[in-house]
């Protein structure tokens, strides 16, 4: 009996040890063309990649002329049986208003239990708005979150040039289609615990970014998906997806489909456009 207790005891010191590994140790996606310190050259390629997409999608001092960007998304998880969205309802109507080049937004749900509400991130704080009308610190960081990574998702292409670590990554193909990659990270050239990395996949005459492969490292450090881009249209001279799907693994795998993401109207400056 004490030895089948000792097995079962190192059973599951083995599995606790293992949960540990994959919670706590950082996934690299890094492509092998990346193996070893990157060079100068492909610093120096990935900075002209980086401005040919900029250009792309309009150009950063256009966007940032417009001063705010909105948008009318929903935002479902499909079944989500297990609550992992952390919204209200599924699939979920929002709206955000974002101040362009900076964390500041606003989010009005458009559906659910809390329609009477608001909220906005204002400097780093987090506030709720009401019903009523009346501006509080918010007593839970419930859409916080989500508010950070849909506001950042919006302002994509312009805001991860703010990347120190910017580089060529060579060349991918999915499903048939050639790619040139760009690989942006902060902290270090390698994974770390901290901050996240991306891959960018730039269609080779476009240069708009159909495919990203990134990491998540505030949820799992371990995960990592890829978010596909559709539906391309320009609203005030910007260009921007209306589509995003996300699946797990890289874009060479083929992932299932998790989670998406449909904008249902556009806004910068004036110009609004409709899905």
């Amino acid at each position: 009996m004490k030895k089948i207790l000792k097995i079962v005891g190192i059973i599951l010191l083995l599995l606790i040890l293992g949960g540990a590994w994959f919670a706590f140790t950082p996934v690299d996606i890094r492509p092998d063309y990346l193996d070893g310190a990157i060079s100068v050259e492909d610093k120096a390629k990935g900075k002209v990649l980086l401005n040919q997409m900029e250009t792309a999608y309009g150009g950063k001092d256009k966007w940032l002329a417009h001063k705010t960007g909105s948008f009318a998304q929903i935002a479902d998880w499909y079944e989500d049986k297990l609550g992992l969205s952390g919204w209200d309802v599924m699939p979920q109507e929002l709206q955000i208003s974002s101040t362009l080049g900076t964390e500041n937004c606003k989010l009005k749900l458009l559906n659910g239990p809390n329609t009477a509400k608001s909220w906005d991130n204002s400097d780093y704080d987090h506030y709720e708005t009401s019903a009523t009308g009346d501006r509080t610190l918010a007593e839970d960081d419930k859409f916080k979150m989500k508010m950070d990574f849909k506001n950042y998702w919006f302002q994509f292409p312009f805001r991860i040039g703010e990347a120190p670590i910017i580089s060529y990554a060579g060349e991918s193909t999915v499903k048939g289609e050639t790619y040139d990659l760009l690989y942006a990270t902060w902290g270090s050239e390698k994974p770390n615990r901290q901050f996240d990395q991306y891959i960018l996949y730039l269609d080779k005459e476009t240069r708009l970014v159909e495919w990203l492969h990134f990491t998540i490292r505030d949820k799992l450090k371990a995960i990592h998906s890829t978010a596909q881009f559709t539906d391309f249209r320009t609203i005030g001279g910007v260009v921007a997806p209306f589509n995003q799907y996300i699946t797990r693994g890289a874009p060479e795998d083929d992932g299932p489909k998790f989670h998406e993401n449909r904008y249902q109207w556009v806004q910068f400056g004036e110009e609004k456009v409709m899905r």
